[in-house]
């Protein structure tokens, strides 16, 4: 009898440290879905772009629709599978036609982060897993030195809604890449908000140059630009 009280107080231990494993070993979620990089997706958006003058009082407003089209993957310098990005705008009226191809852009997601080169600069967009408060260095692989502020991750599965088209998505993250705020010089804000299995679903740029006027009285500033993604739709063709 006491050998069996052993032998099954040791299959008690022998489970218990099997849980315990299977707890420690299970794998943190890496948000993947938030980067889409399959071929045939895309996005389109409402785009805001506002120029403002105040030493001219202007302010100039344009409003396009933008689409944004996986359209093929390839295989990058470094190896690595990427996807080409051909992007459509159409004129400031909204119900135009798409026009010809505009520019084309590039992403990479790697298990690590995800990675879009944007007018030939590359940018660290997010890193993987997804995490709270996490910062990075977005500009790690380009020269813009000027910009060397740490993007940071908040609001990591959190929902978010578009204030101008009413949409709501359930489960985001935002990422706070530059708040600049000087006296003097550039003021400069940038933030995006991606979508689980959508992507990039808001964004909101701008640019403020703030200088003293001729009479070193007052202060004079020259927006310009200042843009808004507003998400529209998705799917695949």
């Amino acid at each position: 009898m006491k050998h069996l009280f052993n032998f099954f107080l040791l299959s008690v231990l022998a489970l218990n440290m099997v849980s315990c494993t299977e707890e420690v070993q299970t794998p943190p979620y890496m948000g993947y879905e938030y980067f889409p990089d399959s071929v045939g997706h895309y996005i389109t958006y409402r785009v805001d772009s506002i120029w403002t003058d105040d030493a001219f009082n202007r302010k100039d407003t344009f409003i396009f629709k933008l689409k944004e089209y996986t359209e093929s993957k390839f295989l990058d310098n470094e190896n690595r599978w990427s996807q080409r990005l051909e992007r459509f705008k159409t004129d400031t009226n909204l119900d135009f036609v798409f026009s010809d191809i505009s520019d084309v852009w590039f992403a990479t997601r790697t298990a690590a982060r995800a990675e879009k080169v944007e007018e030939n600069s590359r940018y660290v967009k997010l890193i993987f897993p997804l995490t709270e408060d996490e910062q990075w260095n977005g500009n790690a692989f380009n020269t813009l030195e000027d910009f060397d502020i740490d993007y940071r991750m908040y609001n990591v599965h959190q929902a978010f809604i578009d204030t101008l088209t009413g949409i709501t998505f359930d489960s985001t993250v935002t990422v706070l890449q530059i708040n600049r705020d000087v006296v003097f010089g550039e003021d400069t804000y940038s933030l995006e908000v991606y979508a689980k299995h959508i992507g990039l679903v808001y964004k909101q740029c701008s640019f403020i140059n703030v200088q003293p006027d001729t009479n070193q009285s007052d202060l004079t500033e020259d927006y310009g630009p200042a843009y808004k993604y507003h998400y529209l739709e998705h799917g695949y063709e």
